[in-house]
């Protein structure tokens, strides 16, 4: 079992997605640098492994990766009612904000100061992704993970330079991970053992 840092209640994790959904801006994916922070390392509520696979899942499923991943998270510590507070703790910010966006679109879309913000927003953004993408490479090499660092490698290679549409890199990476799963599952099993 996981130690707690903080005492895990409906309200506590209501507070905390919430919070995380009202400062992500630039897309899901900047969201899981604030997860990692949040859940894994400050409140030790789910540990590393198991927050990198609810974040794959969430952006496999159709949908918002930053609300996608917080019901998986909110489902992991309190089950169907954990998924329905992290659902609405996430969706109620930008629900929110576009509501008052709405009010001032026109002085919005005008203005100087407002355009130059999203602009360092999306530079911001942009720095958060890169630097969660760099975490989990190095992860793999320290877990001597080849088979993914091959796929990562390949992946990043279609997206930079062979503008490969990401639907078709996700795929791949879908039948990759069947495929590793069928037919080199039980050699991997059969490695841990002779050197446990």
């Amino acid at each position: 079992m996981i130690k707690e840092e903080k005492p895990l209640t409906l309200f506590s994790l209501f507070i905390e997605c919430f919070f995380i959904s009202l400062v992500t801006f630039g897309g899901g994916s900047t969201i899981i640098a604030l997860l990692q922070k949040k859940f894994v390392e400050k409140l030790k509520w789910i540990d590393e492994s198991e927050m990198l696979e609810m974040v794959v899942l969430a952006q496999t499923s159709p949908g918002a990766t930053s609300v996608n991943t917080l019901m998986l998270v909110g489902y992991r510590l309190f089950e169907l009612k954990g998924a329905v507070i992290c659902a609405i703790a996430s969706a109620l910010p930008p629900l929110l904000i576009i509501s008052i966006i709405t009010l001032f679109y026109k002085q919005i879309c005008e203005s100087v100061i407002a355009g130059n913000a999203l602009r360092g927003v999306r530079a911001c953004a942009a720095a958060l992704l890169a630097s969660v993408s760099l975490g989990l490479a190095i992860n793999l090499c320290k877990k001597k993970d080849f088979f993914n660092v091959i796929v990562l490698l390949s992946a990043i290679v279609a997206a930079t330079i062979f503008r490969v549409n990401a639907l078709i890199i996700v795929s791949a990476g879908l039948v990759l991970g069947i495929f590793r799963f069928f037919f080199f599952a039980k050699s991997e099993k059969e490695v841990k053992r002779e050197n446990n």
